[in-house]
């Protein structure tokens, strides 16, 4: 089994499944168990500000959820910078950390925010072994490192050709 956690997984351009089609996924758990991750360029029409608001927290911003995945769409996560942490955060690597409790939006609502964070809405999970046979398949993912451009500063189609670009300079630099 390959140690596919802390990478990006970039469907192929083959890849047709509707769920995953030029999706970036960014996988922050992934062992015996199973795997886990957050689609990273499914931006959604939802405001966090209208959120929080509904859960009783002030906050002013034009941040929008993002559609992490089909599995538990009502969980919501965020994915941020490691040196920022709430009362259940979990570092994942790569400068990365993922949060999920009531505290995160009070620190939101407080200012206290990290450089770099998107919040979620539902994650991608995989069965043990399932998705190291869809890696291994000729029109499946695509494997690479992440970085902060690829991850925060993208979104949707452009995020997805800057991660096939990433992933092809790095198969490249492999053999230079």
């Amino acid at each position: 089994m390959q140690d596919y956690q802390g990478k990006l997984l970039i469907a192929h351009p083959n890849l047709k499944d509707g769920a995953f089609a030029h999706s970036v996924v960014y996988l922050y758990q992934h062992g015996e168990n199973g795997s886990i991750g957050l689609v990273l360029n499914r931006a959604t029409t939802w405001k966090v500000d209208r959120f929080l608001l509904e859960k009783g927290f002030d906050f002013i911003g034009p941040e929008v959820f993002y559609k992490g995945g089909p599995v538990n769409e009502s969980a919501v996560v965020m994915l941020h910078d490691d040196d920022w942490y709430s009362s259940n955060t979990m570092q994942v690597g790569n400068g990365l950390a993922i949060s999920s409790d009531l505290t995160m939006f009070e620190k939101l609502s407080m200012g206290n925010m990290p450089y770099n964070w998107r919040l979620f809405t539902g994650v991608s999970a995989w069965a043990p072994g399932q998705l190291d046979m869809e890696v291994g398949a000729s029109n499946g993912w695509q494997i690479a490192a992440p970085d902060d451009t690829i991850v925060f500063d993208q979104d949707g189609e452009r995020q997805w050709n800057k991660a096939i670009q990433l992933c092809s300079r790095q198969l490249i630099d492999q053999y230079i």
